[in-house]
This record gives structure tokens, C-alpha cells and sequence, in this order.
């Protein structure tokens, strides 16, 4: 029996040499999270790369316990992993892994968050406005429960059509991050009984924008003492942000001249040019300031300053603080060959803030250290490094070693599939 096993292992790993990468039961990257409707169909992908599944048997686990397939409620496609769920329910939901298994060992996906998209939007009824001209006024819109959360946009369209509408453009006009639609200033040009503003919420939760809030401005009002003062509407608070994300930070002045606000961080003018990473200049008059991608170096006060030139000046100062999820600086590589009796390290660095949580499986099961398995972790500032070593590599440490990286803002995982001959 002894010698019958020995020939099994040393086949597999002449075949697992040979075999370019792409014949290898190697598992395609899988996405962090999966979101589905009630009642419509979605697929669950779990493949190789390429198209060799001979030998491979898959399955799942979710939420940490194996997965009964039930083909009246999900089925497996023929020849790979992948589930098709036909009328999904909320009981679907949950943190989903798919193992492929074949001599070669036991490969993993990282973990996939399956979660139902949902909106529960209010109950909709045309709201009557009647602004002062030259003063700031608001259009209020709550952002309803909702996974995830849903995008605001305001729209201006006839109140007699529900379906063709323009999105509102007016500089004057500024939507802040929880959905009100400020205005800096009412002009008469605004007042139209024939004409409604309309906040939508769009989301994969629907098929088209859902309503959340109309106005109609029927008129607006004589301003019987009209000033130059600078108003302040809505400016942000103290934030955290997500290294690798767009954010804006809003300074919405109102008043009558429009002041266009100046943007300085830790003293230093940050207002930029129109194609500059970090710029004022996103056809809001400055009124918010765009960081295209965040870097950690974003971090630090920011302070706006609003002067329209009539009224007393206005400023504001805010602190931005900067997160990451892990993000990979050096990864294991799909296939890792090495040669009998001697050492093999397979690298895992991992930059993130806070610094992330490292740790290996082997074959989707915690990895058992030992004196010929080490883990070397090191922290170097936001990058840890957990490089895992095999002293006297043998034919029997084939299999797949995966590592796993996490931290509260998200994770990351990475998986080789280790060849020794």
C-alpha cells in the first residue's frame, strides 16, 4: 500500500510539472461580494483556469458549514463550481467558499459575501416651496434603508411626465452627501407651477431611479431686505475616508453674490486645475473639493474659505483622516515550483491601515507551523510581511498555501499551488 501511494504522489508531481499553468486545477479569482434581488436569477462563479476539470470535484461552504445543494433551489453547472440560484430568497445571504479538490490538493476561493440588494423608499408626495429671492433655500431628501447605499441625483422634469427628465445642472445647486439639494441663492427664473424637482436614488436594488422626494416651486417671495451676507449651508465634518476611493469635501456657501470657496490643507492652496488628482473644480463652484483617487498622504486639516467679495468672509475647518483595506504589495504567485530538499519562501506583504491581520492555510485548513514550517511576520509601518518557508521541501508539501490578509476596512486573499519535484 506504502509503495502504491508513493507512485501516486510521484506521478502528480511529474504531471504537475509538465502542465503549463493554465492545465492546472487552479481556481479563478473570486469577487469579495456578490449582491442578488428577490426572485431573480444570479450565478455564484466558481471555475478553472481553463478549461481542464478532469479529476476535480468541487463544493461549498457558507458561513463556515459545508453547503447542502438542493437543485430545487440552487443547482451546479456541469464541470465546474459555479451555483445558479433560480429564485433566490433573504435566506441565501451569507459568506460563501468554493473548495476544489483533486490530487493536487484542496484549492479555496477567498471568502464571497453574498448579500440581497434591497431599497425601502418612502411614500412620495409633491411638497409646495415658496423661496425668497436671493436667499438660500433647501430641498430635503432622506436616504432610505438600503443595501448598499444608493446614489442621489436630483432631476428637474414636468409634473405631468414621470418618465423623461434632465438632471439638475444649475450652479446654484449642490446635492451634500446625505441627499439635500442645496441652493445657494433664489432667482424668479426659479418659481414654475408646470415643473418639478425630483430626488432619485439610484440602485441595483431597482431597475430604474426610485423616487424619494418631489418639490414644485410655486413661487418666490419679494425680499423686502436684501443683504450681501455669506450663509452657511452644509459643510463636512471631521471624516474617515478609504485610501484608493473618490470623496469630495463640501463647503456649500449660500448668498447673493455666489461665493466660490478657496481650499487650503495643513496652509497650503489645494484648489488645483480641472484635471488635477485633488481640484475644486467639479462644476460646483468650488463649493466641494474633489479627491479623485486617496492617498494616505491626504490626510491632514482642511479649511475652506468662502468670499463673495460683498459680505464678511466665512471659513471652515475640517480634519481628514485616511483608512486602507489591505492592499497586496507582494502576493503568492498562481504556482510555485521548487525543487526536493531544498527551501522554498512564498511571499505574502500586505499594506493597510491599521496594519492587517496576516495568516496561511494549507489546502483551505489552518496551516500547522513547525520546525520545518515557519511564518516570519514583520512590521514595517502600514506593510506586514508574513513570508512562509519550507526548510527540505517534499514531494509531500504539494498542495495549495493560501494567504490571508484582513483588517476591519476589508481583506484580501491569495492562494499558490505548490509543486515540488
Amino acid at each position: 500500500m506504502a509503495i502504491s501511494y508513493g507512485i501516486i504522489i510521484g506521478a502528480c508531481a511529474v504531471l504537475c510539472t509538465a502542465l503549463p499553468t493554465e492545465k492546472l486545477p487552479i481556481l479563478k479569482d473570486a469577487p469579495s461580494e456578490v449582491l442578488f434581488t428577490s426572485d431573480n436569477p444570479f450565478v455564484l462563479e466558481c471555475k478553472l483556469v481553463g478549461e481542464n476539470s478532469n479529476g476535480v470535484t468541487f463544493s461549498w461552504i457558507k458561513d463556515g458549514s459545508p453547503l447542502t445543494i438542493n437543485s430545487k433551489e440552487i443547482t451546479q453547472r456541469q464541470g465546474e463550481g459555479s451555483l445558479v440560484f433560480q429564485k433566490p430568497s433573504d435566506k441565501v445571504s451569507g459568506t460563501y467558499r468554493c473548495l476544489a479538490t483533486s490530487e493536487a490538493g484542496q484549492a479555496s476561493t477567498r471568502p464571497i459575501n453574498v448579500r440581497k440588494a434591497y431599497i425601502n423608499p418612502p411614500k412620495t408626495t409633491l411638497q409646495k416651496l415658496k423661496p425668497t429671492d436671493g436667499k438660500p433655500f433647501q430641498m430635503d431628501c432622506a436616504i432610505p434603508d438600503a443595501y448598499p447605499k444608493p446614489k442621489i441625483s436630483w432631476h428637474y422634469q414636468l409634473i405631468s411626465d414621470s418618465g423623461v427628465s434632465n438632471e439638475v445642472m444649475d450652479p446654484r445647486m449642490t446635492i451634500a452627501p446625505e441627499g439635500t439639494l442645496y441652493v445657494t441663492s433664489a432667482a424668479k427664473s426659479d418659481a414654475n407651477k408646470n415643473f418639478k424637482y425630483v430626488c432619485v436614488a439610484n440602485t441595483p436594488a431597482a431597475k430604474s431611479g426610485v423616487p424619494l422626494a418631489e418639490y414644485v416651486i410655486e413661487d418666490v417671495l419679494a425680499n423686502s431686505n436684501p443683504d450681501n451676507e455669506v450663509y452657511e449651508l452644509y459643510t463636512s465634518k471631521d471624516m474617515t475616508v478609504k485610501a484608493g476611493e473618490m470623496t469630495y469635501l463640501y463647503c456649500i456657501f449660500g448668498g447673493t453674490p455666489l461665493a466660490h470657496p478657496d481650499w487650503f490643507k495643513d496652509g497650503v492652496d489645494v484648489n488645483g486645475s480641472p484635471n488635477d488628482r485633488v481640484t475644486r473644480y467639479n462644476r460646483s463652484k468650488g463649493k466641494r473639493l474633489l479627491i479623485r483617487d486617496v492617498w494616505l498622504t491626504d490626510a491632514g486639516s482642511y479649511r475652506c474659505v468662502a468670499d463673495n467679495e460683498k459680505g464678511k468672509p466665512k471659513e471652515h475647518t475640517m480634519k481628514l483622516s485616511v483608512v486602507a483595506a489591505p492592499k497586496a504589495d507582494a502576493m503568492p504567485s498562481a504556482v510555485t515550483r521548487g525543487k526536493s530538499g531544498r527551501e522554498i519562501t512564498i511571499p505574502c506583504h500586505v499594506a493597510g491601515v491599521p496594519s492587517p491581520r496576516l495568516y496561511w492555510t494549507y489546502n483551505a485548513q489552518p496551516l500547522k507551523v513547525s520546525d520545518k514550517i515557519t511564518i516570519n511576520e514583520v512590521t514595517k509601518g502600514n506593510l506586514t510581511v508574513a513570508d512562509l518557508t519550507i526548510r527540505g521541501a517534499q514531494t509531500t508539501d504539494k498542495g495549495y498555501y493560501g494567504c490571508h490578509a484582513e483588517n476591519e476596512y476589508g481583506e484580501l486573499y491569495s492562494e499558490t499551488l505548490l509543486v515540488v519535484a
